[in-house]
């Protein structure tokens, strides 16, 4: 079978608003794409999904402050996270799609209604805490379990209590290919929390929205479909917003079916 070859991938920077450099990648021809990926991830984490997306669209990948190429700066606040955001998608140019995932999804909402952002905006079971904090009140054990270097009983915790996952969830991903990189951003997790927990958003705050929002959600999401969950509080907040289920998936599937979660993309953006 002929499988088709890779595109090239451009790297560089852009300078945000305060002087951090950020790293990104950009591969593919089309209409542009930005990707702002969660806590658990770097831009190379979302190459495979990018790779099959390129067929279409112009991607551009980014390492958000602290992650990847991209190095730590002092101000590490909502602000500084929207106008690195904001760098990219001026970078990327008009007609510019965003897609937000976890972390990136609120990063992605939180900008999109600051300056009433026109383009397409796809969230992947964003967080935010319009229900109550996502944080749920458990930094202060997170940061205990990493002050005492046990890295993995942070991660596991974490995925426990605050992303939700059940405890045959974690096991199975205990050792696997996310593992490691769930290991090596852990420590930034807290203040993403604590990010998290700011972005409490009330009706009439997200209304400068303008154009098309769609919602993913795994078929098999962690997001409970109930009155507290957070795709319900989305839909309130954002009524004409579209929702479409990613059949199979849970949160990671840009990790675990990447060619499937692209597919998708591209639908929700051509149709």
């Amino acid at each position: 079978m002929h499988l088709p070859k890779k595109p090239p991938i451009d790297r560089g920077t852009v300078t945000s608003t305060d002087g951090t450099v950020l790293s990104y990648q950009r591969l593919g021809d089309g209409a542009p794409l930005v990707v702002c990926h969660g806590s658990f991830a770097t831009a190379r984490d979302w190459l495979p999904f990018a790779e099959r997306m390129a067929q279409t669209r112009t991607v551009f990948l980014y390492d958000r402050r602290g992650r990847g190429g991209s190095p730590a700066a002092p101000d590490f606040a909502v602000d500084a996270e929207l106008a690195d955001l904001a760098a990219m998608i001026g970078l990327a140019g008009p007609g510019t799609a965003l897609l937000g995932h976890s972390f990136g999804g609120g990063c992605a909402l939180a900008l999109a209604a600051r300056i009433g952002f026109s383009g397409p905006l796809i969230v992947y079971e964003p967080r935010h805490s319009t229900r109550g904090p996502v944080s749920r009140g458990h930094i202060p054990d997170i940061r205990r379990l990493l002050s005492v270097g046990d890295v993995d009983g942070a991660t596991e915790y974490a995925l426990a209590h605050v992303v939700g996952l059940s405890a045959a969830a974690v096991a199975g991903l205990l050792g696997g290919p996310l593992w490691a990189r769930f290991r090596q951003t852990i420590g930034a997790f807290p203040n993403e929390l604590r990010l998290l927990d700011d972005l409490a958003w009330q009706p009439g705050d997200l209304n400068a929205i303008a154009g098309p929002c769609t919602l993913l959600t795994g078929g098999n999401s962690l997001v409970l479909p109930d009155a507290s969950s957070p795709d319900i509080a989305l839909r309130t907040l954002l009524p004409a917003i579209r929702a479409r289920a990613i059949p199979g998936q849970g949160h990671f599937a840009y990790s675990a079916a990447p060619a499937l979660l692209a597919d998708i993309v591209d639908a929700c953006l051509t149709g």
